[in-house]
C-alpha cells in the first residue's frame, strides 16, 4: 500500500467497512462520528511531513532506489550465494550496464531520527539505512574474517586468483547485509560529490559516497571476487577504506513505482507458496490452505503473462509480449524454486512406512483434480516464465529430469518442455534422447490427440532450423512400421462408377483428374476406418465432430511430415515422398472443397519433401529487365 492509494478500512471484530457519517461528537464539537457500517467507504492515503518547496526532487525517507557505482559500472546488489547472503557491485555481460535491472539490488532508504516514527526529507548531515527491499535486510560494514592484514604476501601475477584473493585479505572492512534496522553497524552518512550546504537536502538522483559511521570509513570497490570457485565470476565484494577517494561515487537512481509494486508481488507469493512447499513436506494440505495456493498459483499465471483477469479461463491465458522483468522476478525471488518444490514435494516418500501423499498415476482420480489442477497451474507459470527469455530456460532445465518423470498424466509437463526446448537448439540437443520422443508416441498411440503430434513437430526444429539429430531420432520411431497404427494413410482412389466393375485399384500412370483421396486409419479400439477426404471437409463444415477432429489430427501430421523433411533430411524425405507422391499433394492443394490451412499444410509438405531436395541443378531464371537499344524494331519467327 503507497500513498495515494484508495482503501477500504475494515475492523477484525466488527467485519464492515469505516464510514464516515455526518454526525457530530458529543464530547468534540466539530468533529465527525466514524461508524462501522455495511456500506462502502473509501479512504485515501496520505502522508504528512514537512518539505521544501521543491520537495518533488528531494531525495526522502520511504524512497526506493539503485544505487549504481558511477567508475566500475554495477549496481550495489544483495543475493544469496552457497545459502548465504551477501553484498557485491554484479558484473554484467550486456553492452549497457544501468539496463541490468536486478530486482536484488532495490534498496529503500530510512532517514534516521530518534523518534522512529518520523521520515521526511534527507539531508546531507542526516544518517540514513538502506533497507534490502527483497530481504528486508540492512546494509552494514563489518570486519572481514578474511582479513589479515596489509602484511598479506602480495601475488606476482596480477590477474592470478591468488591475487585476488590475497587483495582480499588486506581488505579490513567489508559491506554484508545484517537482519535487524537497530544494528549501529547499518549507520550510514551521505557525503555530496559537489559543494553543498550540510543542512541542505539531498536531491534526487545525486552522486554521493557513502561513509560508514561507527568504523569511520568509506566504502570501496574492489576487483575480489566472492564467487572465485565459479568459471566467470560476477560478484565483486565491496570494502572501506579510511580515505575518501572521489571515484568511488554511486549514482542515486530512482525506480518507479509500479517496478516497486511488482517486487512486493513477487516476494510475498514466494514467501506463501513456500508455506505450501512446507505443508505438503509434512504430509498435510487442510482444504481452505489448498484453496488459497491455487488462488495466487492464478494470480502468478496472470502476473508473468502480464495480462489483466477478467474472469477468463487461467489455463487459457497467453502471452502476447512477454514481460523480462516480471519473467526476471520469478528467478530472482524464487518463486520457480518453490514451483518446482509443489511439483515434487507431494509425490515425497514421508518414511516411516506412510508413502507419499500423492501418486502421480492416481492424479486422473476425481478425488485429486484440485492438485490435478494445481499442478497444471505451476506448469503454466514455467511455461510463461521461459518464453522468449534464454536464463530462465537454462534456470528451468535443470529440473528437466522432474518435468520428464511428469508427462503424460495431463498435467502440461509434456506442453512446458516443448515449450522450453523448442527454440533452445542447445538444450534440445543436450535434453532430447530416443526415451523422450519414444514417450511422445507412446502419448500419441495413448490419447490420439494432435496437440502431441505438434509438441514432436516442433521438436524437429528450433527458430526454423532443422536439428538433425532430433530430427532423425523422431524420423526412426514415427516411421517405424511397428508405429503405422498412430498414422493416418493418405490413399489415390478412382471413383467407383468411373471403373468397369467399380471399386478396384489401378496402375498409377492410369489415374485421372476427378480422383479421390482417401484417409484410412486405425481408431482407438484398433478398428480400421476410413473415407474420402472430400466427404470429412464436408462433414467437418457441417459440425460433425469426429470427422473435423480426423482433419486436425491429419493436418498435425502433415506438419509433423514437413518438419521432420526439413532442410533435405532424407531419412523422411525418401519413405514420405513414395506415400505423398507430387500428383497427390497437387491434386489436394488444388482441391477448393478443402480448408485453406489443409491445403496450405499440403503446400509445406510439398515444398520439404519434393521440391528443395535432389537432384539440385543450377536454373538461369529468365531476363526481364532489357535495355531499349536492344529491342529490335521488327520481330520475325525465324
Amino acid at each position: 500500500v503507497v500513498v495515494g492509494d484508495k482503501v477500504m478500512l475494515n475492523p477484525v471484530n466488527a467485519g464492515q467497512p469505516l464510514h464516515a457519517s455526518n454526525y457530530e461528537l458529543t464530547d468534540h464539537p466539530g468533529c465527525k462520528e466514524v461508524n462501522s457500517v455495511n456500506c462502502n467507504t473509501s479512504w485515501k492515503i496520505n502522508l504528512f511531513m514537512m518539505f521544501s518547496d521543491n520537495r518533488e526532487e528531494v531525495l526522502k525517507g520511504g524512497e526506493v532506489v539503485r544505487l549504481f557505482h558511477a567508475e566500475q559500472e554495477k549496481f550495489l546488489t544483495c543475493d544469496e550465494y552457497k545459502s548465504k547472503l551477501h553484498v557485491f557491485l554484479r558484473t554484467t555481460l550486456r553492452q549497457s550496464a544501468t539496463s541490468a535491472t536486478s530486482s536484488n539490488a532495490l534498496w529503500e532508504i530510512e532517514v534516521v531520527h530518534h523518534d522512529p516514527c518520523r521520515g521526511g526529507a534527507g539531508h546531507w548531515n542526516s544518517l540514513y539505512r538502506f533497507k534490502h527491499l527483497a530481504t528486508g535486510n540492512y546494509l552494514a560494514a563489518e570486519e572481514n574474517p578474511g582479513y589479515k592484514g596489509d602484511s598479506a604476501e602480495p601475488a606476482s601475477v596480477v590477474d592470478s586468483s591468488r591475487s585476488k584473493r590475497s587483495h582480499g585479505e588486506r581488505i579490513k572492512y567489508k559491506l554484508v547485509a545484517v537482519a535487524h534496522g537497530n544494528d549501529i553497524a547499518s549507520l550510514f552518512e551521505l557525503d555530496p560529490t559537489t559543494l553543498q550546504k550540510t543542512d541542505s537536502f539531498v536531491p534526487r538522483n545525486s552522486y554521493v559516497r557513502l561513509r560508514h559511521l561507527c568504523t569511520n570509513t568509506w566504502i570501496q570497490s574492489t576487483n575480489v571476487p566472492i564467487d572465485i570457485d565459479e568459471e566467470r565470476p560476477i560478484r565483486l565484494m565491496l570494502g572501506t577504506c579510511p580515505t575518501k577517494e572521489d571515484k568511488e561515487a554511486f549514482a542515486i537512481v530512482s525506480v518507479p513505482v509500479m517496478e516497486i509494486r511488482d517486487l512486493d508481488f513477487a516476494n510475498d507469493a514466494s514467501a506463501m507458496l513456500s508455506t505450501v512447499v512446507d505443508q505438503f513436506g509434512q504430509g498435510f494440505i487442510s482444504q481452505n490452505d489448498r484453496r488459497f495456493a491455487i488462488k495466487l498459483l492464478e494470480d502468478v499465471v496472470f502476473f508473468v503473462a502480464d495480462v489483466i483477469n477478467s474472469g477468463q479461463a487461467v489455463l487459457d491465458v497467453n502471452m502476447s509480449k512477454a514481460n523480462r522483468e516480471r519473467q526476471k522476478l520469478m528467478r530472482e525471488q524464487n518463486i520457480l524454486k518453490q514451483i518446482f518444490g509443489i511439483l515434487k514435494a507431494p509425490f515425497k516418500d514421508r518414511g516411516e512406512g506412510e508413502g507419499p501423499l500423492l501418486r502421480l498415476e492416481e492424479l486422473a482420480d476425481q478425488k485429486n483434480s484440485p492438485y490435478q489442477y494445481m499442478f497444471r497451474l505451476c506448469y503454466r507459470v514455467l511455461r510463461h516464465s521461459q518464453e522468449d527469455y534464454r536464463k530462465n530456460q537454462e534456470h528451468i532445465a535443470k529440473q528437466f529430469g522432474v518435468m520428464q518423470s511428469q508427462i503424460g498424466y495431463d498435467i502440461l509437463a509434456e506442453d512446458t518442455i516443448t515449450a522450453l526446448l523448442h527454440n533452445n537448439r542447445k538444450l534440445l540437443e543436450k535434453h532430447i534422447t530416443k526415451t523422450e520422443v519414444e514417450t511422445f508416441v507412446s502419448l500419441v498411440r495413448k490419447n490420439r490427440e494432435p496437440r502431441f503430434l505438434d509438441y514432436l513437430s516442433d521438436l524437429c526444429v528450433s527458430n526454423n532450423v532443422a536439428i538433425p539429430v532430433t530430427q532423425e531420432l523422431i524420423c526412426k520411431c514415427v516411421l517405424d512400421p511397428k508405429n503405422q497404427d498412430i498414422l493416418i494413410k493418405t490413399e489415390r482412389r478412382v471413383p467407383k462408377d468411373a471403373i468397369p466393375g467399380g471399386g478396384e485399384y489401378i496402375g498409377m500412370e492410369d489415374y485421372g483428374d476427378d480422383d479421390e483421396v482417401w484417409l484410412v486409419w486405425t481408431d482407438k479400439t484398433n478398428e480400421k476406418q476410413e473415407k474420402g477426404i472430400r466427404q470429412l471437409a464436408q462433414e467437418a463444415r457441417q459440425g460433425n465432430a469426429h470427422d473435423e477432429n480426423v482433419l486436425t489430427y491429419y493436418r498435425y501430421q502433415l506438419k509433423l511430415f514437413a518438419r521432420m523433411c526439413l532442410d533435405r533430411q532424407y531419412l523422411a524425405i525418401d519413405e514420405i515422398s513414395k506415400q505423398l507422391d507430387v500428383e497427390l499433394i497437387f491434386l489436394c492443394m488444388m482441391d477448393e472443397t478443402l480448408p485453406f490451412d489443409l491445403r496450405a499444410s499440403f503446400c509445406r509438405l510439398m515444398l520439404h519433401a519434393h521440391v528443395d531436395r535432389d537432384p539440385q541443378e543450377l536454373v538461369t531464371p529468365v531476363k526481364f529487365a532489357r535495355l531499349w537499344t536492344e529491342i529490335p524494331s521488327s520481330i520475325t519467327i525465324k
